[in-house]
């Protein structure tokens, strides 16, 4: 459930810190196919209805503080927050551009555009206003302007109470459309999927008369319509003229998503039978969650209702873990199944919450894991009584790893290597950036091996590979290229730091000692050849290519070092 992730997020971000005010502008003729949140910067007051005219007059004098993040987050209930960038139009003709806000829940926002200080086109749009009352017909908010020749100022006021992170694009009106069929796409398979589950477990139901296939029915059932109200998809098809649901379908919607879960769990795990009192004390432990919602919804508090489905969904993320821990000690065969699919969801929604909180870059993938999570859920839980098909599958994702690893080293093979490092290769391709090859070799094995036999040197191998998966970093890839040689790939790394990191390895290595039988302890030592490349005409094979050359020249100057040599 994106929505709950996200909202979960919201609840511990608290604060944003102030940059000086630098942003650079906006310029019509380059493309941002990112959210341009680096590129604005915002201002909050105590004067909570502060006048456009008065915030112009703040961003002039240099009082709006420099957002950092892509995308801005100022939490749930957070006060109004006036947002301003300068777009520059180089050009002699007008140019039109699209504002688009992926955030549909947004209660109020006022766009203004202001061209030589002076007010040339507003918008006033959220989802507090019929549906039939936006400018453009679209499930997020879009407005569009015909940027005049110069530099014109955009200023936004966003109010809501629910939580205000901002995802905004600067685009084409093609880029727009582009867009929004991408995602049309990705979301007419997940809930053609979820639909087909829906029916495919209610029919169960109507055949069997069995409770855990109703309450998944309907646990999927919700969750559709909760995805739907979150992505805006209910509000532009299902409801378009009730702003006031509109507003409230996302909590009472969480509540009823959340209820039917934990009656799905119940009735899955058999928890009445496995544990009669934990099964009541759910049961009263629900209904009290229900009793409090309807309370808040009634006295018109929004916010608190809000925090009492989020705690609610803590209580079930927890619930579900013990439940399935309960009924597998019993003996229940499909609680694993269960596990699993709980595992997913979690998964997926700390996923989306870490990109919330700016820990994980923002795109489509990490923003949507929830749902992804929940899909995985949804047909794991399905195909819970194909356990056979399950044991199949882990069986060969087994022996494709083991295919993947060098059994003495325990490093990634040359099949594995290619199969990580293709799509790191890819993404440094598109933006250009550095990629640096370092690969090694032991010095003088062949005479190791004669000297004291192949036993000693594939333990001289054992050592060498953990010392360098120990002084490589998280992100770069290792593998064992054949022999004693070794092959590192350094994503987004520079020469100098490469030459650094590799003789960082050299160093280490020479304090190995290996004891042998007699007492004696051996050494020994490793060259290294390193390449670095910006170049997207130069293909992966090539860059190792360059550094198995490098390793050539540093084994001819004499082993044990790094080539190419700065120092000199």
């Amino acid at each position: 459930m994106k929505k709950i992730s996200v909202l979960l997020a919201m609840v511990l971000v608290c604060s944003f810190r102030s940059l000086p005010a630098n942003a650079q502008d906006i310029d019509v003729s380059t493309k941002y196919q990112e959210p341009i949140g680096q590129h604005i910067q915002f201002y909050q007051n105590k004067e909570t209805h502060l006048s456009m005219q008065s915030a112009y007059d703040a961003f002039q004098n240099g009082d709006f503080s420099q957002s950092s993040d892509s995308v801005l987050n100022f939490g749930i209930g957070a006060k109004p927050v006036w947002l301003a960038f300068r777009v520059r139009n180089h050009a002699h003709d007008y140019v039109l551009r699209n504002l688009l806000f992926e955030a549909s829940w947004l209660d109020k926002i006022d766009v203004y555009y202001l061209h030589k200080n002076k007010l040339v086109n507003s918008y006033h749009i959220g989802d507090r206003q019929l549906f039939s009352q936006r400018p453009i017909n679209h499930r997020f908010f879009v407005t569009e302007h015909d940027f005049r020749t110069g530099n014109t100022t955009v200023l936004i006021r966003i109010e809501s109470d629910d939580a205000m992170v901002l995802p905004i694009y600067f685009l084409t009106a093609k880029e727009t459309a582009d867009r929004n069929m991408l995602q049309a796409y990705s979301y007419g398979l997940i809930y053609g999927i979820i639909l087909a589950l829906v029916a495919y477990n209610f029919m169960l139901y109507i055949g069997l008369r069995s409770g855990p296939y109703f309450f998944y029915s309907l646990y999927l059932l919700l969750f559709l319509l909760l995805n739907a109200a979150y992505t805006g998809h209910g509000y532009q098809w299902l409801w378009p003229d009730s702003p006031l649901w509109q507003q409230w379908s996302n909590p009472v919607l969480i509540m009823l998503c959340t209820l039917s879960g934990c009656a799905f769990a119940l009735n899955f795990l058999d928890i009445k039978t496995a544990s009669p009192r934990i099964h009541q004390s759910v049961i009263v432990c629900c209904l009290s969650f229900c009793v409090l919602t309807l309370i808040a919804i009634l006295t018109d508090k929004f916010i608190i209702t809000l925090f009492i489905s989020l705690l609610f969904i803590f209580y079930f993320f927890s619930l579900a873990v013990i439940l399935g821990i309960i009924s597998l000690r019993k003996k229940n065969r499909f609680a694993q199944y269960f596990l699993l699919a709980s595992i997913f969801t979690i998964c997926g929604g700390i996923v989306t919450a870490n990109t919330v909180w700016g820990f994980i870059p923002f795109n489509w993938l990490t923003y949507r894991a929830t749902e992804i999570g929940m899909v995985a859920d949804a047909i794991l839980l399905a195909l819970a009584l194909a356990e056979r098909f399950n044991i199949n599958q882990s069986e060969k994702l087994a022996a494709e790893k083991r295919a993947d690893i060098d059994l003495l080293t325990n490093l990634n093979n040359r099949r594995a290597f290619y199969k990580f490092v293709q799509p790191l290769w890819s993404i440094s391709l598109r933006s250009k950036s550095y990629t640096s090859v370092i690969i090694l070799d032991i010095d003088d094995f062949k005479l190791l091996n004669d000297n004291y036999g192949h036993p000693i040197g594939d333990l001289v191998l054992v050592q060498l590979a953990e010392t360098i998966q120990k002084e490589a970093r998280s992100g770069d890839i290792l593998a064992r290229w054949g022999g004693e040689e070794f092959l590192i790939f350094l994503p987004e790394t520079q020469l100098t730091d490469a030459i650094a990191i590799a003789d960082r390895m050299r160093k280490r290595i020479m304090t190995i000692q290996i004891s042998i039988d007699n007492g004696e302890k051996i050494s020994f030592t490793a060259s290294f050849g390193v390449a670095t490349t910006q170049d997207i005409n130069v293909s992966l094979n090539e860059l190792i290519a360059q550094a198995d050359q490098q390793l050539y020249h540093a084994k001819k100057k004499g082993r044990n070092r790094v080539y190419p040599d700065l120092s000199n």
